[in-house]
């Protein structure tokens, strides 16, 4: 291949290229059903929403209708069309050229910082919660440090392994929400009756909750980051949108109305909420419901680990990381290099977030930050079916019945961008306008937001810049005789 030409978007990408030869292809249907679930489903998320009455029901409805559903659309399509590891990174690379692909990978791969330390808080919120215990702050930082470095661990082992585990809690975490929302129905009489808010819209007086129901939406797109690895990506895909979309809100429409149900709002814990909800009826229960629900997040911080360490695997890859990035064990087959690296930055910013005097604000613009950054990234996602469709006419028809299109043609196709892009940037709006805490001034708040935010989108951009003279230089098929020790896998 002439190196030249690496920066035209219609080439192969080393990205596309290398990670059949390296990674095995042993993802089932039921195993993305499971990821899809463990990504985005937590119960932490169901007591949030619950925290604000029945308008919790009302906006994760909104938030699947306007959020959910068009990033399925857009991710099914591009996701079969492009059937590589990378999902994000090569989507908007093959659609609008490196400094995209790198940029919406950046992005997207960010909020892991975030997503870790915010399981290994709620285990040990669980922990404690189940112990009857408060430990004091270095005992909680310790824990919480010990988790990730477990989590890590897990990972490290063959990908059959480590998904065996997220496959197996699925049941569990999915459990959980079903055992508290049957308490709820024991009740003789709810904690909170049904209000009219079960059915507002009003994003005026509900603007922040939208925005919360779209954080815990978030994740759709990530598990074709692990397109390489899996068996059938149009089959597999398909039976994880449909089955992985009606588990995902099932489970949290059952926690919303198993805590509203149980739990007076004004008691109702926005992180152990679920567990707390079936301690009203047995606090026996409430204890194995709150190690349960460690077991399940601790499932979920390990499917984050998998799905975002590919990321930094074709980053590697493509010499727009360094190349150890690119690397996997070859006994295991798992990229090792970046689940370190994202390990330990996990760990930082536990330690960081363990130094702040006022934490409950921090975490709070940590999570908002969050919100923009991935949402921001999801305009790659509905600008690419766009230029996808117009741009790569030849390689839909080679691809044929092996991809999903969305059906009604282009006027369906920009129905679908336009409604993602307007309710996307209507979370983004809703982020900074309305403060997660009253403990901290709008004017500070966006301050905040906006350099977090600066900081994230100018060091993707200084990397990438940085990157360009490695990139030049690379002999494509140099880097392929690379990866010749490795067997081919099945």
């Amino acid at each position: 291949m002439d190196k030249t030409k690496r920066d035209n978007a219609s080439d192969s990408m080393l990205a596309e290229l290398i990670p059949p030869r390296v990674l095995p292809r042993v993802l089932t249907r039921f195993d993305l059903v499971t990821i899809y679930f463990a990504l985005i489903f937590g119960s932490y998320g169901a007591a949030q929403m619950a925290g604000q009455g029945w308008a919790g029901i009302s906006m994760m409805t909104l938030a699947a209708v306007t959020f959910l559903i068009p990033c399925i659309l857009a991710s099914y399509e591009l996701g079969t069309l492009f059937p590589g590891e990378g999902g994000i990174y090569i989507w908007a690379h093959k659609t609008f050229g490196p400094i995209h692909g790198f940029i919406g990978g950046w992005l997207s791969w960010v909020p892991i910082f975030l997503l870790l330390p915010l399981g290994a808080t709620t285990i040990v919120a669980h922990l404690q919660m189940a112990l009857g215990v408060e430990w004091p702050l270095w005992a909680q930082v310790v824990v919480q440090l010990l988790i990730i470095w477990t989590i890590t661990t897990i990972s490290m082992f063959r990908l059959t392994f480590s998904q065996g585990y997220v496959r197996i809690l699925f049941f569990v975490s999915l459990a959980t929400a079903v055992v508290v929302f049957a308490l709820g129905w024991t009740r003789s009489s709810p904690a909170n009756p049904i209000s009219r808010e079960i059915a507002s819209l009003d994003l005026r007086k509900y603007g922040a909750l939208y925005s919360a129901a779209i954080l815990w939406l978030l994740g759709v797109e990530v598990p074709f980051n692990m397109g390489a690895e899996v068996k059938d990506v149009k089959r597999s895909a398909g039976a994880m949108m449909l089955w992985g979309s009606l588990a995902l809100m099932a489970g949290y429409y059952m926690g919303i109305f198993g805590i509203l149900y149980t739990t007076p709002i004004d008691k109702i814990d926005v992180t152990t909420g679920v567990a707390r909800a079936a301690a009203t009826v047995a606090p026996a229960l409430g204890s194995i419901i709150a190690i349960a629900i460690c077991f399940a997040v601790s499932s979920q911080d390990v499917a984050y680990m998998n799905a975002y360490s590919r990321l930094l695997f074709v980053s590697g890859i493509e010499r727009r990381l360094p190349a150890i990035m690119g690397q996997v064990n070859e006994k295991t087959r798992v990229p090792f290099p970046a689940l370190l690296v994202q390990g330990l930055g996990c760990s930082l910013v536990i330690l960081i977030f363990s130094t702040q005097t006022q934490l409950a604000v921090a975490f709070n613009i940590y999570i908002a930050a969050l919100v923009t950054v991935w949402c921001a990234s999801l305009f790659y996602l509905y600008a690419g079916i766009i230029k996808a469709r117009s741009a790569y006419a030849d390689l839909y028809h080679q691809r044929g019945q092996k991809m999903w299109k969305i059906p009604g043609g282009k006027i369906a196709v920009w129905i679908v961008a336009l409604w993602g892009t307007v309710f996307n940037a209507a979370a983004i709006y809703y982020v900074f306008a309305i403060p997660l805490t009253t403990d901290i001034s709008p004017r500070s708040w966006r301050l905040w937001l906006i350099g977090i935010c600066l900081i994230v989108f100018v060091t993707g951009i200084w990397i990438f810049v940085r990157s360009q003279k490695v990139v030049a230089a690379l002999d494509a098929e140099e880097e392929l005789k690379k990866y010749a020790k490795f067997e081919p896998t099945s």
